[in-house]
């Protein structure tokens, strides 16, 4: 979401080794929008070398993890999304890139002949029938809506020798990563939009003009990424343990407890109060991949941070947001008000857990976060999730502002966009 060069007095010269690409080691696998800038993550775990473990409870694509990994740190990663866990893991674990060249020929080998455009939707359902019956792979709702029929044809026979693959494994999951990162690409779906799962006009124009996918090559593009992010990876002469656990934060003292693992240096970032909706922008990977049912879909929302349905709570919030509460009912908007204090509430609960943590490890947290807009009511996330971290017992300073200069693949408000980000840095105040 921006470049190295941060533009703030607190945060001293960056590291040589933080002006890598953006798309280094394996970054550059799944177009993730909102995603951590590596650099900051390099320059803040410079700040504590003598943390043993990195956690981040909401990782994502898994940006922190990579990087942690990378300079030979152990870390404790989770998130409430499957695909976010897959990536994590396959980013992180590498395997030999030859093997991982090696087993990409056999598997497309093997997925042969590939079916070529023309064939009808009959037959594809026929591969759609064959895949459901025997795998736990699913066509995602209204797939020739987002595929053409040779495509799905196409995927299916692909995951068809991805299932013969019986356990997890650090190869299964390399592969499932690099299907993931195929499937928005070989679809109707725009692949360029940060906004959600969408067939934009220009795609449409694409298509009308003749655009045709060759999910070979496509699959095989992706894995050559992969390999060429693992040898960069391999040359860390000491590559940190990764531990990755599907699960929420708002339950993260929990899942650390359960695997013996107390982070004392955490670094994350909340998604953004009306931000993209992972829920919907993901469903084409969570269908076909089989991490999620397609009837569960719309079920799957309401797990994501202020999409839940629990009772408003306004006791630990900060009078800000009840002001805020306010304004949107004033002129209609229950539906925004309600939802902006679930995301307060949600964040009371992920920051509590982030403060057990603290208290057991004695680290220290620092958390990413910028001021968003809803129905153009102003809010200061930063400063609100300062005020609710010191509410559970943490001590709380902005540790840094920066100006974002690079705002591809942002979240879109309607017209706003975020112009700063803060790093807020938390310790246990015990």
């Amino acid at each position: 979401m921006f470049r190295g060069d941060i533009l703030h007095q607190k945060l001293r010269p960056l590291a040589l080794t933080s002006l890598r690409s953006p798309r280094a080691l394996t970054h550059g696998l799944f177009r993730f929008p909102g995603r951590f800038h590596p650099p900051l993550v390099t320059y803040l775990m410079g700040l504590h070398p003598d943390a043993r473990t990195v956690g981040d409870p909401m990782v994502g694509c898994g940006t922190v993890a990579v990087e942690a990994t990378f300079v030979g740190r152990d870390g404790f990663y989770s998130d409430i999304d499957p695909l976010c866990c897959l990536l994590t893991r396959a980013k992180t674990r590498t395997i030999d890139p030859n093997t991982l060249a090696e087993k990409v020929n056999a598997v497309l080998q093997e997925s042969g002949p590939f079916a070529k455009p023309g064939v009808k939707r009959a037959e594809a359902r026929k591969h759609i029938r064959d895949l459901e019956g025997s795998t736990s792979f699913r066509a995602p709702p209204n797939v020739f809506h987002w595929f053409q029929p040779y495509v799905v044809i196409n995927l299916c026979n692909i995951l068809q020798r991805l299932a013969e693959i019986e356990r997890r494994s650090r190869q299964k999951d390399a592969l499932l990563a690099i299907f993931a990162s195929t499937i928005r690409r070989v679809s109707r779906a725009d692949p360029v939009p940060s906004s959600g799962l969408e067939v934009t006009s220009i795609r449409r124009q694409a298509l009308r003009s003749g655009l045709r996918f060759d999910v070979a090559a496509e699959f095989r593009r992706r894995a050559t990424l992969m390999a060429k992010g693992y040898r960069e990876l391999r040359r860390s002469p000491n590559l940190g343990q990764v531990t990755v656990v599907e699960g929420d934060a708002r339950h993260w003292s929990d899942m650390c407890t359960k695997a013996g693992m107390w982070p004392d240096l955490v670094i994350t970032s909340p998604c953004y109060l009306s931000a993209i909706e992972y829920w919907r922008r993901h469903k084409l990977e969570y269908c076909w991949l089989g991490l999620i049912d397609p009837k569960d879909l719309s079920e799957l929302r309401h797990r994501f941070l202020g999409m839940g349905r629990e009772e408003l709570d306004f006791e630990a919030l900060p009078s800000r947001v009840h002001h805020l509460y306010s304004r949107l009912n004033r002129i209609g908007r229950q539906g925004e008000a309600n939802a902006l204090v679930r995301y307060f509430n949600d964040s009371s609960s992920w920051l509590r857990e982030i403060s057990k943590v603290l208290e057991k490890s004695g680290g220290t947290a620092y958390v990413v976060a910028g001021c968003s807009s809803s129905r153009g009511q102003g809010v200061d996330t930063p400063l609100i999730l300062k005020e609710i971290a010191r509410k559970t017992g943490m001590s709380a300073s902005v540790f840094s502002r920066y100006r974002i200069v690079n705002y591809h693949m942002q979240y879109p408000l309607k017209g706003k966009r975020i112009q700063t980000e803060t790093v807020l840095k938390l310790e246990s105040s015990s």
